[in-house]
């Protein structure tokens, strides 16, 4: 007797198809590394020579800046923006530029600017240089930078000058830390403008 289908009843689901069958599976091959492009690798390498021309500039203004010699009265001791330092038979004594009296306001004032603006400078130089040898030259803090190293060379300089003429400046003479600490921040300044600058610039017109 033929049974016809029953209409309530769903339609039992299609058998599922086989998996497709490879002989000879193709080979996998891990991704391919990106080449960095002839222009990208150029400008990683001006980022690390400005980064190390910086890191070189940074040691000359600290040498500078906690040292003694900015000034130097023979062999019995020297000048720097910490204060002064009077050496006899090999005893030496130092003061900050607050602990001495009679003494022009404007030394202590200059002398701080520098020092605190130097150690400032200082810190974000090595924060730039660190950025730049890792090839990020637009994490570079530029327009902070400018204006430490601007107020750093106000400091410096006027510090120089105002030892240089009146009473202090008898039987003081110059010394290597003024040439120093002046040259890093030359130093500084010049791979800042024509190194540094130009690279955050690149990287700003790109994005």
């Amino acid at each position: 007797m033929y049974n016809s289908p029953d209409h309530q009843q769903p339609l039992p689901p299609p058998p599922p198809a086989p998996a497709p069958y490879y002989a000879n599976p193709p080979p996998s091959y891990p991704p391919a590394a990106a080449v960095a492009t002839p222009e990208a690798q150029s400008v990683a390498d001006k980022a690390r020579i400005a980064g190390i021309a910086l890191f070189v500039a940074t040691g000359l203004i600290l040498i500078a800046a906690l040292s003694k010699a900015w000034f130097t009265a023979g062999h019995s001791g020297g000048v720097g923006l910490l204060g002064l330092e009077k050496c006899r038979n090999a005893m030496c004594e130092t003061a900050t530029w607050f602990d001495m009296k009679r003494i022009p306001t404007q030394i202590p004032i200059f002398a701080t600017t520098a020092l605190i603006a130097s150690l400032a400078a200082v810190a974000l130089l090595i924060h730039s240089a660190i950025m730049l040898l890792q090839n990020r030259p637009e994490s570079v803090k530029l327009k902070w930078l400018s204006q430490l190293l601007g107020l750093t060379s106000f400091g410096m300089v006027a510090f120089v000058f105002s030892l240089s003429i009146g009473d202090w400046s008898r039987g003081l003479s110059m010394g290597w830390s003024t040439f120093v600490g002046i040259g890093g921040l030359i130093a500084a300044s010049v791979v800042t403008a024509v190194m540094v600058r130009p690279l955050t610039a690149r990287n700003r017109s790109i994005g």
